[in-house]
């Protein structure tokens, strides 16, 4: 879905109910996190609808001053709650989608890349590393010299080259192994 649809589709809904969507999309992220972070992630479908139930029932209870939401207004409550679910679930889908920053994993090998021009260290990184997954280690190393020689500026010698590549294949090797 597009941010434009999204929106449109939060238009459905009262101010009552996207506000207490709001703190069943909180409420829900704080139990995934905290009280039941062991559970299989197919049980966090249907938990915003129940939060939101219970919630919206709740603000009824309060709103009415009665339980007659849980009686003769069974069926408008029901609605409303199932609506906080709806829109608690398109408040997780846009904070997803939108908000969320993309993390990239570090690169383990750009702290050792600090001899190459800081222009092209990352990209320098990210080759080595992306193809040190497919190569043996001997493979690793003369991949490594050849690839280091083209980003190094000064050029480096072939032995100080060699030694280089051999720390790095070494270095990816034992963090292959764990």
């Amino acid at each position: 879905m597009s941010f434009v649809q999204i929106m449109g589709a939060f238009r459905l809904f009262g101010a009552d109910v996207l506000l207490l969507a709001l703190g069943v999309t909180l409420l829900t992220s704080l139990l995934k996190k905290t009280v039941l972070k062991s559970l299989d992630a197919k049980f966090f479908v249907p938990l915003p609808f129940a939060i939101g139930l219970v919630l919206y029932a709740v603000y009824r209870i309060i709103a009415t001053g009665s339980f007659a939401p849980l009686a003769s207004d069974f069926f408008f409550t029901l609605e409303g709650g199932f609506g906080c679910g709806c829109a608690a679930t398109l408040y997780y889908v846009v904070y997803e989608q939108f908000l969320r920053g993309k993390r990239k994993k570090a690169n383990p090998l750009l702290p050792l890349l600090d001899f190459l021009p800081a222009s092209v260290r990352e990209e320098a990184a990210d080759a080595l590393y992306a193809a040190a997954a497919d190569l043996e280690k001997a493979e690793m190393e003369k991949f490594f010299r050849e690839t280091l020689n083209t980003y190094c500026d000064p050029p480096m010698s072939e032995e100080e080259l060699s030694e280089i590549a051999e720390v790095l294949a070494e270095y990816l090797a034992s963090l292959q192994k764990k």
